[in-house]
């Protein structure tokens, strides 16, 4: 399969794993959405791998100059995303975008009409569904080892650092919400099921100059079933701390409660607390290109598609303290 990279601003590593897991991976071209976007990281971290793809100005060029892309890894600024899938679909081009696969409702509804006309299999980087801790997790839910999931508790901290530009303005960074707090919200409706109603709080104090940036963040939803989810993200992680990002999970039903963190699980029943063998993990990319021409594939856009939308209507309606 031949695939390109489009923008450079997020998680373009899971595609580039991807090629040195999985032969007949081609990466033929990349480009920036537009031409203001950097990517220096993404042409750095290519002439790493020793590969050479062909550079092009901006999506349209590269979409123009090579008909026989059949995959576009999607990542410039977030709130550029949707206009390039879009682009992508509608040329019949598979499309593994960053997430939130949009940052306003409106481009939300469109990007999911172009999806369903297309005939292309559509898939966000939601890496976190498919790391070996949470799939750890979600099996012990399956077999019953804490009975009916009936609460769930999600954070998400990350370092702040020093931010790109458009991190700093929420029409082209899209908020704190869609952006981290997405991971969070979607491991509560993976487990806990569809989302009937969403509310938020915001806050962007704190944020060392980073403009309307949000520093914290916290959601409450109500699931299917009752089931109630409590979600919270923050950039306040400790620049010492020894990982970027602090994961944490909780998920209490009425036999017992998994815990999740630091890459670990830890069932606690009647018969005590003890730790759980992690499952391997898998790539992402490598996830949908299984999926293609499987009704799994149409599953797995309708997944990613609900959980932004669950993410948007939490931002866009949230208060800021």
């Amino acid at each position: 399969m031949n695939i390109a990279i489009i923008g450079g601003a997020g998680h373009y590593p899971f595609a580039l794993e991807a090629l040195a897991m999985r032969p007949g991976l081609q990466l033929c071209a990349v480009a920036p959405a537009e031409r203001d976007e950097d990517i220096s990281g993404l042409l750095a971290a290519c002439r790493e791998r020793g590969l050479a793809p062909q550079i092009h100005a901006d999506a349209r060029a590269l979409l123009d100059a090579h008909p026989e892309i059949e995959l576009a890894a999607v990542n410039p600024w977030f709130s550029r995303a949707a206009d390039v899938s879009i682009a992508c679909l509608k040329r019949g081009i598979h499309v593994f975008s960053e997430k939130p696969l949009a940052t306003a409702p409106d481009r939300l509804d469109e990007l999911e009409r172009v999806w369903r006309a297309s005939g292309c299999a559509l898939g966000g980087m939601f890496n976190l569904r498919y790391c070996g801790w949470f799939k750890t997790v979600r099996r012990a839910i399956a077999e019953g080892k804490i009975g009916t999931v009936r609460q769930i508790q999600g954070r998400k901290s990350y370092k702040l650092g020093n931010r790109p530009e458009f991190y700093r303005h929420r029409e082209t960074f899209g908020g704190i919400i869609p952006w981290v707090g997405i991971h969070a919200l979607d491991w509560a409706t993976q487990l806990g099921g569809a989302c009937a109603s969403v509310s938020a709080l915001t806050n962007a104090g704190y944020n060392r100059g980073h403009g309307d940036m949000e520093m914290t963040s916290a959601v409450l939803m109500a699931l299917q079933n009752g089931v109630i989810a409590t979600v919270t993200a923050d950039f306040l992680r400790p620049d010492g701390a020894p990982r970027h990002d602090d994961d944490r999970l909780r998920v209490t039903g009425t036999a017992g409660t998994l815990y999740a963190y630091d890459g670990q699980v830890w069932l606690e029943d009647a018969s005590g607390r003890r730790s759980l063998p992690i499952e391997p993990g898998d790539n992402c990319l490598i996830t949908l290109l299984d999926a293609i021409g499987t009704p799994a594939a149409a599953e797995r856009a309708q997944t990613d598609l609900d959980v932004t939308r669950t993410a948007l209507r939490a931002a866009c309606n949230a208060a800021s303290t």
